[in-house]
């Protein structure tokens, strides 16, 4: 990746270091994985149904797995909301979840050219 895909990824939290580390250096399987994640499932299926602690739960590993910072916080957040019984908590970290999931997605499609 070049200077402008970090940056990109920077501007969406995504953690370009933490990608490095975690990737030990391969950044070819990172966008493989990144590429992946495009088409993944887990976000519609929280929008659709957000009260599914199994999605958000699934969604959470996926975006940490790929360093997607504000998408994994959010994610946990509203995982841990779910577990409580909290939807209303839930409810009120869907549009910040969803925004922080588009940035991610608009970042990786640019890195990936998509």
């Amino acid at each position: 990746m070049d200077e402008k895909d970090i940056a990109a990824l920077q501007n969406a939290e995504i953690d370009y270091e933490d990608i490095i580390d975690r990737f030990e250096g391969n950044e070819s399987l990172y966008l493989k994985l990144a590429e992946l994640f495009l088409d993944d499932p887990h976000m519609p299926n929280v929008r659709r149904a957000f009260a599914a602690e199994a999605e958000a739960h699934a969604l959470k590993g996926v975006a940490g797995n790929l360093s997607l910072t504000s998408v994994h916080k959010l994610a946990k957040s509203m995982n841990d909301a779910l577990r409580e019984g909290n939807e209303a908590a839930a409810t009120k970290l869907l549009p910040q979840l969803d925004e922080a999931y588009a940035k991610a997605v608009e970042a990786l499609r640019e890195v990936l050219g998509k």
